[in-house]
């Protein structure tokens, strides 16, 4: 998961809606901005197809002094929505390849 300056999404969640049968696949989003997709049993994967994407960052900053947030940039609210996000995402028949989700942060 990136930012179109190519510096990575370092905090959130990301979560994959088939466009087929509405099947979810959703991860938390790591430091270096990977994340792994598993199904609502836990099971890692996501079956080929297309997906819409959203993602999701909730930051709680009121608490902590500006130099503790480690959440990294923020992602634009729009993404955390299927409405607004306006990502997509299709999984092709070879599970070896990584997909890579870019955000604009020009709505920030």
């Amino acid at each position: 998961m990136r930012f179109s300056d190519n510096s990575p999404v370092q905090s959130g969640s990301v979560e994959f809606r088939s466009l087929a049968d509405g099947s979810r696949y959703a991860s938390r989003i790591a430091g270096d901005g990977s994340f792994t997709l598993t199904n609502l049993d836990g099971d890692v994967g996501c079956p080929p197809g297309d997906y819409e994407v959203v993602v999701v960052q909730i930051v709680l900053t009121e608490d902590l002094a500006a130099e503790t947030h480690q959440h990294g940039r923020t992602v634009p609210r729009r993404y955390a929505d299927y409405y607004t996000s306006g990502l997509r995402a299709t999984n092709p028949e070879d599970s070896d390849t990584l997909l890579t989700i870019t955000l604009d942060p020009s709505d920030e």
